[in-house]
């Protein structure tokens, strides 16, 4: 293959011309010799034909190969070649070099849409014709809470019905999840479509969070209704408060009989004006100052501030101890002080323990759990324990839980309620940071 293309034709067409005539010598004259020379001659062109054409099938099938092989650094030499030759290697070079740039395209496009898909709130799940997980994204393993998901047999922890869910959702239909996790209740809307991937079908599973969507809409709500009831209550109490205050101080109004009845007056006023400044302190939340600040250390300042009474005792485990949170340090302080003081009250003055346990999940989500040993609350109390005003306490405002929550959701985290008896405890509320 050293020779050049035109030497190598000129080399065959001169064999073939000089075994065409010693074979016409040795028909004509009867030249044993000339016509042994002159098959030997045309031997030798058809075996160098066949090495051209050998050598040439075996770079088609190099190149084939290497496409199968998803490998286009392949390149076939141009030295000593010409003609048609060199430019059947120049252009098999090129289509190496064409096919490399499409490959370094799609592997350009492969990883941002799949930063795309990592980046989406929404989970989604790809199954194949055999129900097998072909591909997932973080927020999907976040949804369903588990650290991996290679296959739908991971969510039979929840109860068989969840993965026969999503096995036999067909196409275009919706249906909606709900099971516990170690986190709290799960309420998730899954939706499934299907499409063709080279030779095999597909469905994708869209799974979104409508518990999270439906309590902010909730809260939003709260908020707006508790803006316009502090407005038009403080419109009506502030005058009558005031006159109330202004009679008594009169001193014909002291020796008449309705002195005791303007003072109720304004005793009732003056409640309701402090009843309403709970209002404004839900609605009226400043906005976070989010700074990075140590778990352990505004958890040890609430230790020095003597909420919990000598009766309780309260153990930290946090891992690290160096767990760092970014939020709001005096938004989140008061949400610990909120549910302290509620386990504090819910165990009394029996001896009890309170419980903190912190860590950092693989996916750099923050949870925070706080237990306690005190009496269950209630299902039926349970549903309604983040909705404003509701208390069964006694002199309670019913605002403190609404308060936590809200103070979570403008620190992109959430706080739920874990049911009775998870993790051995009888209350436990987490926090999750995001």
């Amino acid at each position: 293959m050293g020779y050049s293309w035109v030497y190598r034709a000129f080399f065959r067409m001169v064999v073939l011309m000089a075994g065409i005539s010693l074979l016409t010598v040795a028909v004509l004259k009867g030249n044993c010799w000339a016509g042994v020379l002159g098959g030997i001659c045309c031997v030798v062109f058809v075996w160098i034909s066949y090495r051209i054409r050998q050598q040439l099938r075996e770079k088609s099938w190099l190149m084939l190969e290497a496409i199968r092989n998803c490998d286009y650094s392949f390149r076939l030499p141009l030295y000593g070649f010409s003609g048609g030759e060199r430019i059947l290697q120049e252009t098999l070079n090129r289509f190496g070099d064409l096919m490399g740039e499409q490959k370094q395209l799609m592997e350009q496009r492969e990883r941002f849409y799949g930063q795309i898909l990592s980046s989406v709130s929404s989970g989604v799940i790809v199954l194949d014709e055999k129900q097998a997980v072909v591909q997932t994204n973080p927020a999907a393993a976040r949804l369903l809470a588990v650290p991996i998901l290679s296959t739908l047999k991971q969510l039979e922890r929840y109860g068989v019905e969840v993965p026969h869910m999503l096995r036999t959702l067909k196409t275009g239909e919706r249906c909606n999840l709900q099971f516990t996790t170690a986190k709290g209740e799960v309420q998730l809307s899954v939706r499934a479509t299907e499409m063709q991937l080279g030779e095999t079908n597909v469905r994708i599973l869209t799974l979104n969070d409508i518990r999270s969507e439906l309590d902010a809409k909730e809260l939003d709500s709260w908020i707006k209704l508790t803006r316009v009831l502090t407005h038009e209550i403080m419109n009506s109490i502030a005058p009558i408060s005031s006159l109330s205050e202004t009679f008594l101080k009169r001193q014909d109004v002291r020796e008449s009989p309705i002195y005791e009845g303007i003072r109720a007056i304004h005793e009732t006023s003056v409640g309701l004006i402090s009843f309403v400044d709970s209002y404004r302190k839900f609605s009226a939340l400043q906005k976070p100052s989010p700074e990075p600040f140590y778990l352990l250390d505004l958890l040890r300042q609430i230790q020095g501030l003597s909420l919990i009474p000598d009766t309780i005792s309260l153990t930290l485990q946090i891992e690290p101890s160096e767990l760092m949170l970014y939020a709001d340090p005096n938004l989140i302080r008061q949400v610990l002080i909120n549910i302290l003081k509620n386990a504090v009250q819910s165990i009394g003055e029996t001896k009890g323990c309170i419980h903190v346990r912190a860590y950092c999940a693989p996916d750099e989500h923050v949870f925070v759990y706080i237990s306690n040993d005190g009496p269950a609350i209630p299902e039926a109390e349970a549903e309604q324990i983040f909705v404003p005003f509701f208390t069964t306490r006694t002199g309670g405002s019913g605002i403190g839980l609404s308060l936590s929550r809200q103070i979570m959701k403008l620190s992109n985290g959430s706080i739920s309620l874990l049911r009775a008896g998870t993790n051995g405890w009888n209350t436990t509320f987490v926090l999750e940071f995001e």
